[in-house]
């Protein structure tokens, strides 16, 4: 088996993210499953996917992949649970979302999760929904 860097790694989420926000989302998902192929333990291109999932209207496809994915990888992921919070906002499940997002600001070590959830709690469910201007 090839090792692959954990800094490309990281590189590779990245261009997998400003993929899938430019609207580039068959390729963010090619990326995420080149990221999964490399560390299939890790949750986080899962999440990557579940991110397409939002940013492309389909908010149960999302739901979805955050709950049978990226938390079967890894329960504990506060980083997953915030995307899932964000993921039942945007699907109408208002109050679900809102109490795991403040779930996380208030109970999870990882900073970043944390002020994500906090953030997310602080918008209108219409601020919430992704606007993209694409080139």
């Amino acid at each position: 088996m090839v090792h692959i860097d954990s800094e490309l790694v990281r590189l590779l989420m990245r261009a997998g993210y400003a993929a899938a926000w430019n609207g580039l989302h068959q390729e963010a998902i090619a990326i995420f499953d080149g990221v999964g192929a490399v560390r299939p333990e890790s949750e986080l291109p899962v999440i990557g996917a579940a991110v397409v999932a939002l940013l492309s209207g389909h908010y149960e496809v999302a739901v979805k992949t955050l709950r049978e994915g990226a938390l079967d990888l890894n329960p504990d992921s506060a980083l997953a649970r915030a995307h899932l919070g964000v993921a039942l906002r945007l699907h109408g499940d208002e109050d679900e979302g809102r109490a795991l997002l403040h779930d996380v600001a208030t109970q999870t070590t990882d900073a970043d999760a944390a002020l994500m959830a906090r953030n997310v709690l602080a918008m209108t469910p219409d601020q919430l929904k992704p606007h993209l201007k694409l080139l």
